[in-house]
């Protein structure tokens, strides 16, 4: 019997372009001869698997069978959803909440909106650009990525009555450190992330009378595709050794979307609310100063 049912969002995977295993193994998806990474999100879902049962949503149908595949997921546990929009988001919910009614498990939710995705241009196709560069015009997407997706999701359980009737349920929302440690370069991203990040403050204050305890992950830079980018890995290298760090193309350091999901996994089973937790791979740069 497995403990409970995770919604997870935001799942999504990305054809191969760059390895980075320097100091760490890194899990790569391997189907029909293909190699793919995984975001935060899917990292969370392959970790989960074995304990919990998992229901996710995610940008892409062509990804269900190779989660089914590599990860244990059901193809009909994953919705290609815009949770952008209410209808979308509200036959969503009422798939979770079928699912919960056949197997009679208390639901807990790991939101991920971080997909960075934006209908406008980026200069060099990166969110990594100096204040005198970026393009102002792509922040309503990205904050809409990281709240708009959360509330719309949270407002659809309620009004499903996924939350009634259970004694403890957890909300783990993945951000990102930076949205709280700044770095050159990065404004879009921090604004998108910190957004997140105090909206995410708020909500455990309203929620957590009604037993809904709130957690927040912030984990550093991640192996997700993001940095399979040329411009955006040079960009971070150079970055970095602003902060008195020096990696190389080579040696930069990265997270696995697994230990973000180990992560997830902790907050989950601990028998206490974990309110945030921060991830830094070993050497990339301090936290906050510290």
């Amino acid at each position: 019997m497995k403990k409970a049912i995770v919604v997870v969002t935001g799942v999504k995977l990305s054809r191969l372009k760059k390895e980075f295993t320097h100091g760490q193994h890194v899990t790569y998806l391997k189907y029909n001869e293909q190699t793919y990474k995984m975001n935060a999100a899917a990292g969370v879902v392959r970790q989960l698997a074995n304990d919990y049962e998992i229901i996710a949503s995610g940008y892409s149908t062509a990804d269900a069978p190779i989660l089914a595949s590599t990860c244990g997921l059901p193809t009909n546990r994953f919705h290609a959803t815009d949770l952008l929009y209410k209808d979308d988001v509200e036959v969503f919910a009422a798939n979770i909440m079928k699912l919960k009614n056949e197997l009679d498990l208390p639901v807990h939710l790991v939101h991920y909106g971080g997909a960075s995705d934006t209908k406008t241009p980026l200069p060099n196709d990166s969110l990594l650009a100096h204040t005198w560069d970026l393009r102002a015009e792509a922040l309503p997407d990205l904050v809409a990525n990281n709240c708009v997706t959360l509330i719309n999701l949270l407002q659809a359980m309620k009004r499903h009555d996924i939350f009634t009737g259970q004694s403890v349920t957890k909300v783990i929302f993945v951000t990102a450190a930076a949205a709280v440690r700044a770095k050159q370069m990065l404004g879009l991203d921090v604004a998108q992330k910190s957004a997140g990040h105090g909206l995410i403050r708020t909500v455990a204050l309203d929620l957590t009378p009604e037993n809904i305890f709130v957690t927040e992950i912030m984990p550093g830079s991640t192996d997700t595709g993001f940095f399979d980018n040329d411009y955006t890995l040079k960009t971070a290298v150079e970055v970095t050794k602003n902060l008195g760090y020096h990696p190389t193309a080579e040696t930069y350091p990265l997270f696995t979307a697994e230990q973000i999901g180990d992560a997830a996994k902790y907050a989950l089973n601990a028998n206490c609310n974990v309110r945030e937790v921060v991830l830094l791979p070993y050497g990339q740069f301090p936290h906050l100063g510290a």
